[in-house]
């Protein structure tokens, strides 16, 4: 025996000596459970999965995880194939590793559909999207990392795409769409809501899912890249959640954000039209003062709406004071009688250029101003 094989059994006695009794893999002889000796033939799928699964109960969940990894991968066939697979995952779990975990279950779902662990593991995906949805930290490389929200989206997605018409998938459209209101991205929160109430309108959630459209869109309406159409939006949405379930404890709500939505947009058309009324764009004020006075008759807004298309009309008939015609001056009494006076000139003008007559043929512009 040379000296590098004295070297090795040394070695190997040292760590017999000090490591703890576990289940060992030796090729060409199989699994070994150091404290009872026992031998197992490599083909012996059933008795590895008995001592994986004894691993498990002392909580071994590393030695557990090569266990059950080791039988999926030498018996992917066998009838023990299915739940090492299910176990896999669940030890991932157990670690924190909840994204392997993840893609362990879908492993179960595609190799092993006709498992009575099918339905278990898309149970289990469907609580980590949950844990990845309420911000439950992940380990990779044993560092503690937060979730992504597009990570979670894609996991409820699996979910559906698992099981189409199971009881998870309602669940996993109405998650998605919380998912996407963390990332701020109403319109595919939106998306989310209408497809769950599209697919399944007599789930339980569909209150749910139709009051969040409102909600989602009123976060909408608080944005300074969204234009008053998103606060209309979510008016509509909660007058139909208002109709569709009149008996749901949201009513209230509801009713408070229609009133708040309804008051930002009197003042958000009241602002517009300050708007273009000073830019002299009288036809575009009028049309937005009138818009106040449509949402907010018996407003005070309404009322100054009111006012405000007086002095428009009286700038336009000629009356007001920038807009009067100067009188002519008086004959100088060094001027022949029948020679007139020169007109003075019109004091609105710094120029002395003739006063031109105000634009207000103007449309409406599509995209008023963010005010």
């Amino acid at each position: 025996m040379n000296k590098t094989h004295i070297g090795a059994l040394c070695l190997w006695l040292t760590l017999v000596a000090v490591s703890p009794a576990a289940l060992v893999w030796r090729p060409g002889e199989g699994w070994t459970n150091e404290s009872s000796g026992e031998s197992l033939a490599a083909s012996d799928a059933k008795a590895a999965l008995q001592l994986a699964r004894n691993m498990e109960a002392k909580e071994d969940y590393k030695g557990a995880l090569q266990a059950y990894q080791t039988i999926v991968r030498r018996w992917p066939l066998s009838t023990s194939a299915g739940e090492a697979q299910f176990k896999v995952g669940f030890m991932l779990e157990k670690r924190g590793e909840f994204w392997n975990a993840y893609k362990a279950y879908q492993k179960v779902v595609e190799k092993y559909p006709a498992s009575q662990y099918f339905d278990l593991s898309i149970e289990r995906e469907f609580s980590i999207g949950n844990l990845f949805l309420s911000g439950e930290p992940q380990k990779i490389w044993k560092i503690p990392l937060l979730p992504s929200m597009d990570k979670t989206v894609d996991i409820f997605n699996t979910v559906i795409k698992n099981a189409p018409y199971g009881v998870y998938a309602p669940q996993a459209y109405f998650k998605i769409g919380l998912a996407r209101e963390h990332q701020k991205n109403w319109s595919e929160a939106i998306a989310a809501y209408n497809k769950l109430l599209d697919k399944y309108p007599g789930s339980d959630l569909a209150p749910a899912a139709q009051y969040q459209i409102g909600y989602a869109w009123y976060q909408a309406s608080s944005q300074p890249d969204y234009d008053q159409s998103a606060a209309q939006k979510s008016i509509d949405a909660f007058q139909d959640f208002l109709v569709r379930f009149p008996n749901s404890e949201k009513t209230d709500q509801a009713h408070i954000y229609i009133n708040e939505l309804s008051s930002r947009r009197v003042q958000g058309s009241y602002n517009i039209a300050l708007f273009y009324e000073k830019q002299k764009n009288y036809k575009a004020a009028l049309i937005y003062f009138n818009d106040v006075i449509q949402q907010g008759p018996n407003t005070q807004l309404a009322a100054d709406a009111k006012e405000q298309i007086e002095k428009i009309k009286n700038i336009q008939s000629g009356q007001s004071p920038m807009f009067k015609k100067p009188e002519a001056a008086t004959l100088s009494q060094d001027q022949p009688a029948s020679q007139s006076a020169p007109v003075q000139n019109n004091p609105a003008s710094s120029t002395g250029s003739e006063q031109q007559p105000v634009d207000v043929s103007k449309e409406r512009p599509d995209t008023p101003p963010v005010l």
